[in-house]
């Protein structure tokens, strides 16, 4: 560095506050702490307490400096009456009793001797009880200014000998104007969309918000763009997340998980990209109740559109599981297993909304049929979803789109041969030869191993677990078993597992089953075992999910009708069944 030039300072240090007026954000605080000084009616010790970055430290010594009449311009190195303490690094008992030793004598210039113990949280319970003897008798020239982040941590005995002052969060609009102010004073060119992002990632917190404009401009200088906030900061684009929660809200999970992909490719940070998802549903929460409020860089009408698909409990069951993903990412090195995990969550959610959405539609029986119905209950006879029309037309059913993929799924596999096992059979047959080495190496491979396919696939293999496993097979429990039955029915995801499994040598003949229905039919095996009931099964000869077995067990099968019945009646039959339908010549 050449001679003069002066070492460069980060700006949260060269805006600092020198001054309760330069203060934003905690304009109750400063008021009052002005109106004490000017009445001479300050107390001898405060708690200033509140998230980090609002401005505790600086208030207190901007505090300690005019209870003492010091010029703001003064350098903090100069007061040798204002003694700075950090409890963090200065925790024992015999730290606090090192700068309280001088307490008694009197200060060298100025009128009161001010300490400030910044995170006083972190001193040990002997170094508080060697504070609170001071701060019950103080000298009266000197005064104490605590300053913690984690107020529930200080002994309710030191609490009740402070004034206590509680710093609150920082409005993001206030943050962003100090913003505007820094860097029309630095000549710095911006744009107003940097500077939302920017006071979003703070999070209240004045600092932040200058350590990240600082980032900013150092990785372009001379202007501050959204584009570099977004770089800097790991957040996601408004489109990229917009896009992401529209196909949520539609169902649509492999396209929810190829905009994750291409999300988590661009290096975005895992735990940033759910703030921004929490932010973003807030926003839509908002979106009709109180547009004023709304934070995010996405257009309004975007945000009322969304929200007319996603209602509140459905925001509220999205947010519960984002804030569930948010402590899991802080405990795990692989955030994108979670981040798939969490997509297909979200999508079965509004899967979930839209099957519900339309459990009852309004069935209407013309006047003239020949038809009647003799209802019982209304929600058993109108749960299959038809509408049953005159005499000479056909029977439409009424089938949602889920339906059709599931259908579609099945006819496009036509009768090529599946891979799976399901059923008690198939489990018990697993179990009889279980082995706990077979279990542990397919543990061991299965994240490794699930890598393989592509995202949409990797997502339905993620929440699935292998359970038990022999030298000759494994059993795989699904968490949903909506996916289960996509799972059954996906050859092509079926002989990739089977060829990766060989390739591992692992062991390859699968039963797929759902979780809740492992639990059951594993205490079932346990029960037959002691009983001594149980029969020997092979798991060879048990047969493979072929698509006649596409019908859920749940099902009714359909009544015989005769062959001389109109075929309105034998289509009327099959829906609602023989006790019900009534034949009126």
């Amino acid at each position: 560095m050449e001679v003069g030039t002066l070492a460069y300072q980060a700006l949260y240090r060269v805006y600092r506050p020198r001054t309760f007026d330069d203060m934003v954000g905690q304009e109750v605080i400063t008021q009052t702490l002005k109106n004490a000084i000017e009445t001479n009616q300050t107390g001898h010790a405060y708690l200033f307490s509140g998230p980090r970055g609002t401005g505790k430290t600086s208030a207190a010594k901007i505090f300690a400096r005019e209870i003492n009449g010091i010029d703001s311009e003064t350098d903090d190195s100069q007061i040798p009456d204002i003694i700075e303490f950090d409890a963090a690094s200065n925790s024992r008992v015999e730290d606090i009793r090192d700068i309280l030793s001088n307490v008694d004598y009197a200060p060298i210039e100025s009128k009161f001797k001010v300490y400030i113990i910044d995170e006083v949280h972190m001193l040990s319970n002997s170094a508080f009880n060697a504070l609170l003897k001071t701060l019950e008798e103080p000298p009266a020239n000197v005064k104490f200014i605590l300053a913690t982040t984690e107020p529930q941590k200080v002994p309710v005995t030191i609490l009740s000998r402070t004034q206590r002052f509680e710093f609150k969060r920082i409005d993001s609009l206030v943050i962003e104007k100090r913003l505007v102010d820094i860097l029309e004073k630095q000549q710095i060119n911006y744009e107003e969309d940097a500077l939302r992002i920017i006071a979003n990632v703070a999070e209240g917190g004045m600092r932040d918000a200058l350590s990240v404009l600082d980032q900013v401009i150092s990785f372009n200088t001379g202007v501050v763009t959204a584009n570099n906030a977004l770089q800097v900061t790991g957040s996601t684009t408004a489109t990229q997340l917009l896009s992401y929660v529209k196909t949520l809200s539609d169902g649509e999970i492999p396209k929810s998980l190829q905009i994750l992909h291409s999300i988590l490719i661009e290096g975005k940070d895992a735990q940033r990209f759910v703030i921004d998802l929490l932010g973003l549903l807030r926003d839509v929460m908002l979106a009709n109740l109180a547009p004023e409020l709304i934070k995010s860089t996405v257009q309004l009408a975007d945000l009322q559109l969304l929200a007319k698909k996603l209602d509140m409990k459905h925001i509220e069951k999205m947010m519960v599981m984002l804030d569930d993903t948010q402590k899991q990412l802080m405990q795990t090195t692989q955030s994108d297993i979670y981040l798939e995990l969490l997509t297909v969550k979200l999508g079965m959610i509004s899967e979930s909304e839209h099957s519900q959405a339309i459990t009852e539609p309004n069935v209407e029986i013309p006047k003239k049929s020949n038809v009647t119905i003799d209802v019982v209950d209304r929600h058993q006879v109108l749960e299959p979803q038809q509408v049953v029309c005159e005499e000479n037309q056909e029977a439409t059913p009424v089938t949602d789109k889920s339906e059709v993929a599931t259908n579609n799924q099945h006819s496009d596999v036509g009768e090529a041969s599946l891979l799976v096992r399901t059923g008690q059979q198939a489990v018990f047959a697993v179990l009889q030869n279980a082995k706990r080495e077979s279990l542990s190496r397919i543990k061991s491979a299965w994240s490794t191993l699930i890598k393989q396919f592509d995202i949409s696939q990797q997502a339905m293999l993620t929440i699935a677990e292998p359970v038990a496993a022999s030298d000759e097979g494994v059993v795989l429990a699904f968490d949903y078993p909506a996916l289960l039955e996509q799972a059954i029915y996906d050859n092509s995801m079926q002989r990739q597992l089977d060829s990766v499994l060989r390739d591992q040598q692992l062991p390859t003949e699968m039963v797929f089953i759902s979780q809740d229905e492992w639990h059951q039919e594993r205490a079932s095996y346990v029960t037959q075992l002691k009983t001594g009931t149980i029969q020997r099964i092979t798991l060879t000869d048990l047969p493979h999910v072929t698509n006649k077995q596409a019908v859920p067990t749940s099902e009714k099968p359909m009544s015989k009708v005769e062959t001389t019945e109109s075929p309105v009646v034998t289509e009327a039959k099959k829906m609602f069944g023989d006790d019900i339908v009534t034949v009126i010549d």
